[in-house]
């Protein structure tokens, strides 16, 4: 374990071990520390210890890590020297199958491409549309603390924060109302990525299953709603696969950061009881800046990957052309040049939005406004109504290396009326 190791072990340390962030109970922060001051621009080797269970996926080259902010905000800037789209945006190295689907997904597109599908997708996510539906999401938070108010516990994860942002994505899309919880299971699996092998069926291909037969109704029936426009649009001209991979990129990329950023909004504050008391003196005072620092404080999608297409440096390092580069979040967000005193919770941290947990550049979240407005909304409703929340138990963290993410969080409090 990491806690135990020496300096010289931490700089070997490979970060393909899925079993970090359970031991860590988050990202290996001494790990990124000693990176960081010894060697930033970090060469972490390909081993065959760690391989992926994903079917179209091998490890067969290792890549450059990046720890410093600075390092991590540039790259994440310039799409032409380094693209998600060459060589897909997850570390591992993909067959052509699996590689042309990341090239359809939103986030693997050409750069012309991605700036079309993002022109045509910004007007949902506009300060204008989020107002419209700001009270069907108010309506959403407040069933969902109903239904768990009048009890004297639940577990936090599945029984409150995954709940909101999946139906929110499910109202966005059209998505009928009794395929909603199959989203949320599904979305969830998707998001376990390191276990998605041990399906009897890829839940990626159910969900593309789900995105076929909803988008075969928005053709017949088109409603206005996003996938019904995605799909009639004849000037966007979406293929098949580029609607799957929206439908599933957004099913993760839609709830991932919000449900766990609900989870670790309440685990930290029940570990930090001082931050959690200054909280509660002024809740509408407070609560943003809160929001931003447990986002900048977890980073709960920790990283993506780009390749590099021309020879050039990173930080003063030299990279070649093909070279991958992992873009550590967790890192960046907390590097002490950036964020003073960085491993310390503050809810009144000055700059604590300057974080990049959605990333930044070309393809920083389309959905932020969105997420921050649900965790705002739901969080609230948390504090102000079963303000008394206990942890029973210890939480569970999940296996992976993709996600910050705490997949059980039992909790206790006193019944209030619904």
């Amino acid at each position: 374990m990491i806690q135990s190791a020496h300096s010289a072990d931490l700089l070997s340390a490979n970060i393909l071990d899925p079993d970090i962030f359970p031991a860590q109970r988050g990202a290996p922060h001494r790990l990124f520390d000693a990176w960081r001051t010894a060697d930033p621009v970090h060469w972490n080797p390909v081993t065959p210890t760690y391989t992926p269970d994903i079917p179209g996926s091998s490890m067969t080259k290792g890549f450059w890590v990046l720890t410093r902010y600075q390092d991590v905000f540039d790259v994440s800037r310039d799409q032409d020297l380094f693209s998600s789209h060459e060589d897909g945006f997850v570390i591992w190295d993909l067959e052509e199958e699996e590689l042309q689907r990341q090239r359809a997904n939103f986030m693997g597109m050409l750069p012309a491409d991605h700036q079309a599908v993002k022109q045509f997708l910004m007007p949902a996510f506009s300060a204008r549309a989020l107002q419209a539906l700001s009270p069907q999401i108010d309506k959403l938070a407040k069933e969902i603390v109903d239904q768990i108010a009048v009890r004297e516990r639940c577990e936090f994860v599945f029984d409150v924060a995954s709940r909101l942002p999946v139906y929110t994505f499910c109202e966005l899309m059209g998505i009928p109302e009794q395929m909603r919880e199959r989203v949320v299971e599904l979305g969830n699996a998707v998001a376990d990525v390191e276990t998605r092998g041990a399906h009897e069926v890829d839940p990626t291909f159910q969900l593309f299953g789900l995105a076929q037969e909803i988008a075969e109704q928005k053709r017949q029936t088109p409603d206005g709603s996003l996938m019904s426009l995605l799909v009639n649009d004849a000037a966007l001209g979406l293929s098949e696969m580029a609607v799957n991979m929206f439908f599933v990129v957004f099913a993760i990329a839609g709830h991932e950061t919000t449900r766990s950023t609900a989870a670790h909004f309440i685990q930290l504050m029940a570990a930090h009881p001082d931050q959690y008391a200054l909280l509660r003196s002024d809740v509408d005072g407070h609560l943003e800046n809160a929001i931003e620092e447990v986002l900048r404080y977890t980073s709960t999608t920790t990283n993506f990957r780009r390749t590099v297409m021309a020879d050039t440096e990173i930080g003063g390092t030299p990279v070649r052309k093909g070279d991958k580069v992992y873009l550590s979040y967790a890192a960046a967000n907390r590097d002490p040049s950036v964020f003073a005193d960085p491993h310390r919770f503050d809810i009144t941290r000055e700059n604590a939005r300057k974080h990049l947990a959605f990333g930044t550049g070309p393809h920083v979240c389309i959905g932020a406004r969105l997420a921050r407005m649900e965790l705002h909304v739901l969080l609230k409703q948390i504090v102000t109504r079963i303000p008394d929340f206990q942890l029973v138990g210890e939480p569970t963290w999940l296996r992976s290396i993709w996600f910050n993410a705490i997949t059980n969080l039992p909790i206790c409090y006193t019944a209030s009326a619904a």
